[in-house]
């Protein structure tokens, strides 16, 4: 049987990305083989390298896996055709070929021209409607939708993570480690001060627990933080330790278990739906500091998914996971820079949700939060392995201390 042979193109900061390895290793990994038809390597830090390759395998199921693991890392045939687009057949379902989106910038050849995919996040579809290109989910697919098929058509520019991040090439790795605390806050201070870009908090219920709630409040008081994404968890604890002192019972001045302080986040639950709102809580003078109440005040958006573990939960939170999506999704927008705070399941949901552009700081005590954002595709991540109380503690002060 006669091989199968594909030329394609890789332009970018190829070498200090470290896109050429993984381009050889992906090839190779999958059975096929390379000849590299040309090299033109960029002459200062500013210009980008270009490379076409001559791509080899032993059938069309391998090399068409091989271009599909390719376009994740940029490359796309040499000669880009036109997208091949195919309707829906019915409401929330698509054509068994569709291309699966990415968060890379991505373009598609139609209509003899590049149009830019927008609404960029990874796994829906493309659809092209009156000439514009954009992604959806599945549940958001309808009848007679025309979605992309296979990959002819479709560019993709990966971020260049290292060039991006000259700020932060002081991490030899992925994950700093805690004897580096004090070099990485004063880093993602300095990005929160310039306050040129728009900045979210995906934050956890631990921030609260390791003391660090005031501190996220103080940092959305003096507009560092401009949305805050978490569950029904932090909003409750939160309120919880402005009310009553304490943090799922615990005190968080002495660290000492609270007798019947194991019923004090039902009081706090019950506090806010009597209220009916934590805003209202707020208005009405009952709740007078706390992350929640400093994003009340300071007017930020937020938004709460609920989940099968929540107590009560309160009004505010969104108990429908579509909607809360939905939700998250429309508060990330033009999103400059992503701060994780000690939430494993909100900051893979979030990482689904933005373009790879999009600086992601993950802060956890748990290395394994960033591998399993990665894994996940969110290749941006930049994470630190600390209590995310000190964390918060320290740029609070860093930030905050002379105002």
């Amino acid at each position: 049987m006669a091989q199968i042979e594909k030329i394609i193109k890789s332009e970018g900061h190829l070498i200090d990305s470290n896109l050429m390895r993984q381009i050889f290793d992906t090839i190779i990994a999958d059975g096929g083989s390379y000849e590299i038809l040309e090299f033109n390597i960029g002459k200062n830090n500013n210009e980008v390298s270009q490379a076409k390759l001559k791509i080899i395998a032993d059938n069309l199921t391998d090399m068409n896996i091989i271009i599909l693991k390719l376009s994740s890392l940029g490359c796309q045939v040499d000669e880009l055709d036109e997208v091949v687009l195919k309707d829906v057949p019915s409401d929330g379902v698509v054509p068994s070929d569709f291309y699966s989106s990415t968060n890379h910038f991505t373009e598609i050849r139609y209509g003899g021209k590049l149009l830019t995919v927008g609404k960029l996040r990874m796994d829906g579809v493309i659809v092209v409607d009156d000439n514009k290109a954009f992604v959806k989910k599945f549940r958001d697919i309808i009848k007679g939708d025309k979605v992309v098929t296979g990959l002819s058509g479709v560019k993709i520019t990966p971020e260049f993570v290292e060039r991006d991040r000259s700020d932060f090439s002081f991490m030899s790795g992925d994950v700093s480690t805690e004897r580096k605390v004090r070099l990485f806050v004063d880093k993602v201070a300095d990005l929160l001060a310039a306050k040129n870009k728009k900045v979210i908090a995906v934050a956890g219920p631990v921030c609260v627990h390791t003391g660090g709630g005031e501190d996220l409040g103080r940092l959305i008081k003096h507009g560092y933080i401009n949305g805050l994404l978490s569950g029904n968890a932090l909003a409750v604890h939160d309120i919880e330790s402005n009310l009553y002192d304490t943090s799922l019972g615990i005190n968080l001045t002495t660290g000492k278990p609270v007798e019947m302080g194991h019923r004090n986040h039902l009081r706090a639950i019950n506090e806010v739906r009597r209220a009916g709102s934590v805003e209202n809580l707020v208005n009405e003078g009952t709740l007078t500091a706390g992350t929640m109440y400093e994003t009340i005040k300071a007017k930020i958006p937020f938004s709460l998914a609920g989940s099968l573990r929540d107590d009560g939960p309160i009004p505010d939170t969104i108990t429908d996971m579509n909607e809360a999506q939905n939700d998250h999704f429309e508060i990330l927008k033009d999103t400059g820079i992503v701060l994780m705070l000690s939430s494993m399941l909100h900051s893979i949901a979030v990482g689904n949700m933005i373009p790879a552009k999009v600086m992601t700081v993950c802060i956890d005590i748990n290395p394994a939060v960033v591998t399993k954002l990665k894994d996940r595709g969110s290749m941006q991540t930049i994470g630190l392995v600390t209590d995310v109380g000190m964390f918060l503690h320290l740029i609070a002060e860093k930030l905050i201390s002379k105002k």
